[in-house]
């Protein structure tokens, strides 16, 4: 177990089960705990419970859709100490988990022992990989990490109609052989109008392999994924749906089914009881709260798929409270537009997408054009003569 105060009273990690717990003051006390944050009026966590790190743009796949456009290494990224210092920092501050990424993260000869290192400074690392680099050697090794998941957006041909590529049996050899070392595997795919009806086979596919879980990301315009953007992001139709098919499957299927935060919009347009998601912590954009990203040059956003960036990551302890990159995303709510302002889920939401909103009207402050409910009132004056 490890616990970090808040002003609200603290949050508490456990790895097995894996689960944050928000708990009150009094709870916090009852474990031994003060803090003088009890005595501050803060409306965002104390620092991020969660950091996407992308530690190398080194890729050897090449995907089409790739948000990164991970390929060649780039010359300025992170040295080994440097990335140490950087896990320090995070465990300074109170991080519970790092979500290693790249580009393909085991492309670094010094990735397992960065894991490790993690470890050693109280963070459980996570990781997302292609699966190239797993051998029955590196699978074993794997046993460190909370949680390793591999990409995949469809079973055989379909995985190359939709990242471009063929590496179906890369990613169904690395899913094997991990299974097979007993590690906690799963499986990260990306939504788009290309598999969204394939992904009931997908489902199947994991529960079959022995996966624990699947996570399901929204395609957003990022890296070469930006020029895909419009022929690949799903249709008003497929949005609609989303929470019907994500519901289905989650009734028939024993493997746990996740989505990142950019879905929320496409779960509130179904009016689900909103003390129902409240309880289930089922919240949309928390970039610059809970989470953050940190690029393979170290610099740091409140978001992995934002284009800005707060600073480098040796000033991310100082510039956490006062950095205006990071306030836009915790003031958002205090200016959302229309129809967001008036929506009983806004507080829930948090307007959707901001990256995907800043891309089509290049306003940070738009609302999320996938959402439904904004997809049908983008004709209205209200929407359509500021946006």
């Amino acid at each position: 177990m490890k616990a970090r105060c808040e002003p609200f009273g603290g949050i508490i990690s456990l790895e097995n089960p894996p689960a944050l717990l928000f708990v009150d003051k009094e709870f916090m006390k009852s474990l031994g705990y003060a803090s003088e944050l009890w005595n501050i009026k803060q409306t965002y966590l104390s620092a991020p419970t969660e950091v996407h790190f992308s530690i190398t743009n080194e890729c050897p796949m090449g995907c089409s859709n790739c948000y990164v456009a991970a390929g060649k290494k780039l010359p300025n990224e992170l040295t080994t100490d440097e990335l140490k210092k950087s896990i320090d920092l995070l465990s300074e501050m109170g991080v519970f988990h790092i979500a290693f990424g790249g580009g393909e993260p085991f492309a670094r000869r010094d990735f397992l022992e960065l894991a490790g290192y993690a470890r050693g400074a109280e963070i459980v690392p996570n990781v997302t990989t292609n699966g190239y680099y797993i051998t029955e050697e590196i699978a074993k090794r794997c046993r460190i990490f909370g949680q390793i998941n591999v990409s995949m957006d469809g079973i055989g041909k379909k995985y190359e109609e939709v990242r471009g590529i063929d590496g179906f049996k890369i990613a169904d050899r690395a899913i094997g052989l991990l299974v097979g070392a007993e590690c906690k595997v799963g499986i990260n795919c990306l939504i788009s109008r290309k598999n969204f009806d394939h992904l009931p086979e997908l489902v199947r596919y994991a529960e079959l392999k022995g996966c624990n879980e699947i996570m399901l990301l929204r395609f957003k315009p990022s890296g070469r994924g930006s020029k895909l953007y419009e022929k690949m992001k799903l249709t008003p139709e497929q949005n609609e749906r989303f929470f019907s098919l994500l519901r289905d499957l989650s009734l028939t299927h024993e493997i746990s089914i996740k989505t990142d935060c950019s879905f929320v919009p496409l779960i509130c347009y179904h009016e689900p009881e909103k003390e129902r998601l409240e309880f289930l912590s089922i919240s949309g954009c928390e970039g610059g709260n809970s989470l953050a990203g940190i690029t393979p040059t170290g610099k740091f956003s409140a978001c992995s798929f934002c284009r800005s960036s707060g600073g480098h990551i040796f000033e991310f302890k100082e510039k956490w409270h006062v950095s205006d990159h990071l306030k836009n995303f915790r003031k958002w709510i205090s200016r959302a537009p229309e129809p967001c302002k008036l929506c009983e889920y806004l507080s829930i939401c948090r307007g959707g997408c901001h990256v995907v909103a800043e891309f089509v009207f290049g306003d940070f402050f738009a609302p999320d054009p996938e959402c439904p409910k904004v997809n049908s009132s983008l004709n209205s004056t209200c929407v359509s003569s500021k946006f």
